[in-house]
């Protein structure tokens, strides 16, 4: 019986790490893709709102500090590159 009960202990706690986990890389991905993706428009000419491109920009800015891969690190700062100077074209602030 103990081993049954150690079971189920292990087994939620594993599950409950699991979605701990799985809502981070959640989190993560929301912010890559509203950094990205704001910065893919802007390239192409498109138009990002001031809201958009004021959360693009925080997240730009947190997933500078937060990324430890290279590869996104890199792609991520050419986009605050790209946000950044659409944000000082339009007198300095999204607003």
């Amino acid at each position: 019986m103990p081993r049954l009960v150690l079971k189920l202990v292990v087994f939620a706690c594993m599950h409950h790490g699991a979605a701990i986990i799985g809502g981070n890389a959640l989190a993560a991905g929301t912010e890559l893709s509203s950094c990205l993706d704001a910065a893919t428009i802007l390239g192409a000419g498109g138009d990002v709102s001031d809201q958009e491109l004021t959360a693009a920009q925080g997240a730009c800015t947190r997933l500078k500090q937060s990324s430890t891969d290279r590869d996104t690190l890199a792609r991520v700062k050419a986009a605050a590159e790209t946000i950044d100077e659409e944000v000082q074209r339009r007198g300095g602030s999204a607003r």
